[in-house]
């Protein structure tokens, strides 16, 4: 098996990690983004709050 072909477990383990993070975080974002200005006021955000969250990148933190 070629070199590059293999995977340790723990390197596979954090790759799966990764994946999840970063699954939730783009869930997060498009829940945020769905929020109405009545939702977003019960938690003390504007949708100029919210902007440079939900146009960030799946894997920007």
């Amino acid at each position: 098996m070629p070199r590059f072909g293999r995977l340790s477990a723990g390197r596979l383990t954090a790759l799966v990690d990764l994946l999840l993070l970063w699954q939730e975080r783009a869930g997060q974002r498009h829940h945020l983004a769905s929020l109405d200005d009545r939702a977003l006021r019960d938690v003390a955000l504007s949708r100029s709050d919210i902007q440079g969250e939900i146009r960030k990148p799946f894997w920007r933190g």
